[in-house]
Parts: structure tokens; C-alpha cells; sequence
């Protein structure tokens, strides 16, 4: 049947795009490493795995070497590049004495990344990119203020979709602090190119222009809550009652505390709290969510952690998140706050940088976590004992995580 509105040459394409060549295109920040982004990208290619097992899986990623090693053997037939991290980068690098305009990055990303020309190296990646049989954007928060560059993701992944027809999805994405002007103008034109564009937050819901594409079904996390892995198995762990921290020491520099800021302030929060908690060090479980960057706070936090047990990011990944046993959770940390929750563990949620944070934890407590949300860090919070989500609220967000999962990767017949 004709696609209307699609010229002949790219019905053509398509005809050849849902055979047995079909390549389904994910573009994800995996292989830093991150626990969310990696958590999140391994729940998309599980599902894959179970419903287009057949299909090319290619995983677009900024670091394809490392997210190759963490995500091996999921899809039969992923494969791991960085075509259009390359032109992002490259395009909003502001070193340069020529090439793309480092204000206005995502014209040169959106035209090199579907044409033949601008970025000759590249040439491999630009193919398998203009092939593809659909494009997704994997969730998570690194379209916005932050990292405005990564708009240039986006308008790729629209111009494709407008010049070819290919499908373009998104999801679990969180949108604040809204990217400044003229990127947020341009991410808006964008979506409106999108077949699907789903948002964890209402904030990034709400900040959106109307677009039938727009859905809201959480973090892209809910897919992976009842996977193998996930969660460490019962009978590696023992309950204890205790601590766990998840605490960064990246983006904490608007952290106050007692005339203090930044990683320093953050520690000395961390080190206030477990005095008021009257939590010895042997209690305390250190948890990883990116290596290396969570060893900073607990390092300044030296000898009052005399004793605690840590749980390295290798560790988490390969054997699960040690979640579920009643420990009471301080983390700055948006997705072991989510696990951690939604294995039912009490815990604080502490905000290192508000403009960013603040809508990712609280996306959750309006999605039924019961965890203590600290945005005023000159208060020691009480030990919470509520638990994390209710049954039915975490039912809730897995079901309309694989619902959206369903719907953009249905089982296919023969496959």
C-alpha cells in the first residue's frame, strides 16, 4: 500500500526497511559508564532481544568501546558506534578556526548526519544512520540546559525523519532546565517531526508546545525494574538495617551548607546526617552510580565511614543493585533513587544542583516514592521510614513503560 506523502524512491527504502534488513537505531549517552544510562539502554535492547531478535540493533552512542563491553551479548545483533556524538561534538567544539557555527551547532549535525558529503570520514556511520528503519532517542537528561549541544541529537534524528520518512521515536526524556534560546526553539521544531516524543516529568510535559507526539510515561528505568539483574539476588545479601549512600561529586557546586559549597558542603551535609541519625560507620553501604566520580564525597568524608562496605559500579552493574533490604537510602542520585524505591526502601533524596535535579526526584515522589526530598540543605532530616513506592504505583509505572515499549517494538510474525 502507498505511504501517502512519501515519494516513490523512499516507499522503496521502506519496502526494504521492514524485511529481514530492518535496523532499528538507538541513540543513548551509554559507556561512560552511568548506572541510569546503562540501565536504560540495557532494558531497550532486552526488549528487542525478545521481540526483533532479527533485527540490526545499532546503539549510537558518545563512548561505543565501553558501552560494547557493558552491553555484549544482550541483542544478537547490536553493534556499538558514535556516527552522531562525533558530529555533536565536533560541531559545538568552540576551539576551532572554521567549520560549523559553535551558536547554532544542530544545522551542520542535522545535515552532515543525512547527507553524503559533510563529514567524508564519517561516511559508514552516515549510511547505517540514512537506513535505518526507525530512530529512537533513549531517555534520560541530557537534553537541556546542561548540555544544549546535544539539541544537535534531536534535529538529526527530525531532519531524518522529515527528508525519508523513517520513524522517529523518543522517550523517558527529561527537558529541564529548558536548553536557552535558540536551541529550545529548534528542540521544539524538532518534536513536532516525531512520531512518538514521551517525557518522564510533567515539568518537560508542560514545557513542550502541544504535539500529538507527546506522551508521559516516566523514566525509561520502569523497563528494567523486573529484569534479571536489576536487583542483587536475596540470598547475596544481608539485611542490616543500615545506611546506603549514593552520594556525587560532580554537578554540586550550587550545594550550600553552613557557608560552605560544592563537594565539601555536600560531605559535610552527608557527615551532619548520619551524625543525627547516630549511624556508625560500619553501617554504611557505598554505593557506585559512576565510577570514580561517587568516591569523591566519600573520601572527604575519611574516617567517620571507618568500617563501611562499598559496592563498586562493576559490581552493581554485574550483580544488581543492593536494594530491597530495608536499608534507609541518601542519595543524590536520581535512578538508584528510583531502584532503590521501587524495591521499597526508605531513603533521602538530596538536591545538588536544583535547576537539574529537582524535577528528576521529584518526578518521582509525584510518581508515588515516598522518599524525603532535602532542597533545603540547612535541614537535617528526620531517618524516613515510609518505604519506597506502594505496590500499585510501581505496578502502575512498569506496566506504562512496557505498554510504550510495546507499542514502538511489537513482536513482529516470523520474528
Amino acid at each position: 500500500m502507498p505511504v501517502p506523502g512519501v515519494p516513490a524512491a523512499i516507499r522503496d527504502r521502506l519496502g526494504v526497511r521492514r524485511g529481514h534488513d530492518e535496523i532499528i537505531y538507538l541513540v543513548s549517552p551509554a559507556g561512560w559508564p552511568n548506572y541510569g544510562d546503562e540501565l536504560i539502554a540495557r532494558g531497550w535492547l532486552r526488549h528487542l532481544a525478545r521481540t526483533r531478535p532479527r533485527a540490526r540493533v545499532v546503539l549510537d552512542c558518545h563512548s561505543p568501546g565501553q558501552a560494547g563491553l557493558l552491553l555484549r551479548d544482550i541483542h544478537p545483533r547490536a553493534v556499538f558506534v558514535d556516527t552522531l556524538w562525533q558530529l555533536t561534538q565536533y560541531a559545538s567544539n568552540r576551539t576551532r578556526t572554521d567549520g560549523p557555527d559553535p551558536d547554532t551547532p544542530w544545522v551542520w549535525v542535522a545535515d552532515a548526519a543525512t547527507r553524503f558529503g559533510p563529514a567524508p570520514r564519517l561516511a559508514e556511520g552516515v549510511d547505517v544512520f540514512r537506513r535505518a528503519s526507525s530512530v529512537h532517542l533513549l531517555g534520560g537528561g541530557y537534553v537541556n540546559a546542561v548540555w544544549p549541544h546535544h539539541v544537535s541529537l534531536v534535529a538529526a534524528i527530525a531532519e531524518l525523519a522529515r527528508t525519508a520518512g523513517v520513524a522517529a521515536y523518543a522517550s523517558g526524556q527529561g527537558l529541564l532546565p529548558r536548553a536557552p534560546e535558540p536551541a529550545w526553539s529548534v528542540l521544539e521544531k524538532a518534536v513536532a517531526e516525531f512520531d512518538v516524543f514521551d517525557v518522564r516529568d510533567a515539568a518537560s510535559a508542560d514545557a513542550l508546545a502541544p504535539t500529538p507526539a507527546l506522551r508521559q510515561t516516566g523514566d525509561d528505568a520502569w523497563l528494567t525494574i523486573d529484569d534479571a539483574g536489576t536487583l542483587q539476588k536475596p540470598e547475596s545479601m544481608t539485611p542490616d538495617g543500615g545506611v546506603t549512600l549514593c552520594i556525587q561529586g560532580d554537578l554540586t557546586d550550587d550545594f550550600a551548607w553552613h557557608g560552605h559549597r560544592g563537594a565539601p558542603a555536600l560531605a559535610e551535609f552527608v557527615h551532619a546526617t548520619l551524625d543525627a541519625w547516630d549511624v556508625p560507620g560500619d553501617a554504611v553501604t557505598v554505593v557506585e552510580g559512576i565510577p570514580g566520580r561517587d568516591r569523591d564525597i566519600v573520601v572527604r568524608l575519611g574516617d567517620r565511614l571507618h568500617g563501611a562496605r562499598t559496592v563498586p559500579f562493576l559490581d552493581v552493574w554485574h550483580r544488581g543493585m543492593p536494594a530491597g533490604l530495608g536499608n534507609t537510602w541518601i542519595s543524590t542520585r536520581f535512578h538508584p533513587h528510583l531502584v532503590a524505591a521501587a524495591a521499597g526502601d526508605s531513603g533521602v533524596a538530596v538536591i545538588p544542583r536544583p535547576d537539574y535535579y529537582a524535577a528528576k526526584h521529584g518526578s518521582l515522589t509525584a510518581a508515588g516514592s515516598r522518599w524525603t526530598v532535602v532542597a533545603d540543605p540547612e535541614v537535617i532530616p528526620d531517618r524516613p521510614i515510609a518505604g519506597g513506592f506502594a505496590q500499585d504505583a510501581r505496578a502502575r509505572r512498569v506496566s506504562e513503560k512496557h505498554a510504550l515499549a510495546e507499542r514502538l517494538y511489537p513482536r513482529r510474525r516470523g520474528f
